[in-house]
């Protein structure tokens, strides 16, 4: 790194430690409306399909479950069936699936590095519960038009996958004859692993709206909403933003103009929160740069296959009103994922317990 750069880098460090002293109110409340986010919609959406995936990995299981859509997938591919499933649980689980699943590969040295890079292109998505639900429910005001979001995205997911596997190196995948397991202490691992990864992006969720609300003190959220407006944003101009860095946010956006291409692209792209979480779910075992790369076409992709969804959007009127009664059940769900995640952790804490105890023992002579 250079010393310009860490200059930089230093003073940018400076000016975020001003703001956040000079503005605990606004901070403290972006942080509290994340953390509101995570448990209202973040975990309910991706836990247990998170947990779901790795045990269906670790356990053998998804090689059998999926096959019925895993082997014309591979024909259409070029690549092992394995790796199919795991492109679909990629797109149908959410975002970090993918990269855990991969990532599981890479540390088996089933997969090679730069193959499980590659494949992070395409098994990286949002899944069905979430676009539906946020994007389709509460933007679009249309559980019809959230699906044709998620089918955009998925559609867009596809085209990459045929691009990347049928040009360059083929991509395989080292045999495994080991049979099925479907212990109990599979399923225990596969809840620590989901409940680590939940961890990481609330965490990561909360610490980029802090960030957001830096740039909004400073003035930068104002400046990219009035050039946004200048380029025909609208009444979105001011949302795009923020949910271009965290893409929990796109349910802030507002059913007018354009709603449905910059839900489906926003959605593709996932935010630069997510691809951070990427980088610590894999950690670093899976590349993130070629994801970072592909997700400009892909998000482009998306956008263009989601024009169908504005025209069985929900009017305006009737989406506003909605979210309105749907605001007094979020206590709800807020109490359930509070339970998930204080189980999690105690799960969390007892495997690592356990692993600590099993350390220990091997040391002594």
């Amino acid at each position: 790194m250079s010393k310009a750069m860490k200059y930089l880098l230093s003073a940018a460090l400076v000016c975020a430690a001003a703001g956040i002293l000079l503005n605990p109110a606004e901070l403290s409340g972006a942080v509290k409306i994340s953390v509101s986010g995570c448990l209202e919609v973040v975990i309910p959406a991706l836990f247990a399909f998170t947990v779901l995936s790795v045990y269906m990995q670790q356990s053998g299981l998804y090689r059998t479950a999926l096959r019925p859509l895993t082997f014309p997938l591979s024909k259409l591919l070029g690549i092992p069936e394995e790796l199919c499933a795991v492109f679909l649980l990629a797109n149908i689980g959410g975002y970090p699936v993918g990269a855990r699943l991969l990532s599981g590969l890479v540390s088996s040295g089933r997969l090679s590095r730069k193959n499980a890079g590659r494949m992070l292109c395409c098994c990286y998505g949002s899944g069905p519960s979430f676009v539906i639900g946020t994007a389709g429910m509460q933007v679009l005001g249309s559980a019809a038009a959230g699906g044709v979001l998620f089918g955009a995205c998925f559609l867009s997911s596809l085209v990459m996958a045929v691009i990347i596997c049928r040009t360059g190196e083929k991509i395989t995948l080292e045999d495994n004859t080991a049979g099925c397991d479907l212990s109990a202490d599979c399923f225990i691992r596969s809840v620590d692993s989901g409940a680590r990864v939940m961890y990481t992006i609330c965490v990561m969720s909360a610490a980029f709206s802090a960030v957001t609300a830096l740039l909004n003190t400073a003035g930068i959220t104002g400046l990219a909403a009035k050039l946004l407006s200048l380029a025909g944003a609208g009444g979105n101009a001011d949302r795009i933003l923020p949910a271009f860095l965290e893409v929990t946010r796109v349910r802030e956006l507002v059913p007018e103009g354009a709603a449905a291409p910059l839900c489906a692209g926003l959605l593709s792209f996932g935010g630069v929160c997510v691809l951070m979480q990427i980088t610590a779910v894999s950690g670093g075992t899976v590349p993130v740069k070629p994801l970072v790369i592909s997700r400009i076409p892909a998000a482009v992709m998306s956008a263009v296959f989601a024009i169908p969804a504005g025209m069985i959007a929900t009017p305006a009127t009737e989406v506003y009103s909605a979210n309105a009664a749907q605001g007094e059940f979020s206590s709800v769900n807020a109490g359930m994922s509070v339970c998930v995640m204080i189980m999690a952790g105690i799960l969390i804490y007892s495997v690592e317990k356990e692993r600590y105890r099993s350390e220990c023992g091997r040391k002594r002579p």
